[in-house]
Order: C-alpha cells, then sequence, then structure tokens
C-alpha cells in the first residue's frame, strides 16, 4: 500500500509525517537517523509519494544554518538508502 509521506523542517532538524498531521519522528539531525526512520516505518521513495513543506524551502528560518541545508539532509538520507538497498 502506498503512503503519502510529508518532509518538513523545524528546530534545526527534520520531521517526517505519514499522512497528514501524523508525526512518526522529528528533530532528524543526521542521513543516518533519517535512513534508519524511514526503514523502520516501512516508507519506499521508489513506491510512496513523498512531498516536502514549505518550511523545507525556508530552513535558515527553522533553525538551519542555510536555506538549503534541510533539503541536502534529506537527500543525503535518500542517497543513503539507495546506496544500502538490496536487489
Amino acid at each position: 500500500m502506498t503512503e503519502t509521506i510529508f518532509i518538513g523542517a523545524n528546530n534545526g532538524g527534520l520531521e517526517i509525517y505519514k499522512g497528514v498531521g501524523n508525526l512518526i519522528a522529528g528533530n532528524i539531525q543526521t542521513a543516518k537517523t533519517f535512513k534508519y526512520v524511514m526503514d523502520t516505518h516501512g516508507i519506499d521513495p521508489d513506491v510512496d509519494t513523498i512531498y516536502t513543506t514549505s518550511s523545507m524551502d525556508f530552513a535558515d528560518e527553522e533553525g538551519f544554518d542555510h536555506y538549503d541545508d534541510a533539503r541536502i539532509l534529506m537527500e543525503e538520507g535518500f542517497k543513503l538508502m539507495e546506496m544500502t538497498k538490496a536487489y
């Protein structure tokens, strides 16, 4: 079953929601933690629909040093997931 996933920036970390308003993890600071949460909750970027919230575009207003840092962290997490995927 496909899920709708929302990823946002808050207080210098990432938040992941499964559906609207259903927070499954917050304050994600590393790509390794991002991967762990995604794997633990069975979220597959190749199958599930993933959206980013507007907070990702303004991450510098959400505790990140640069406006693009939250998106970079998320992309590093996705890359780590791809690198460790079993085919």
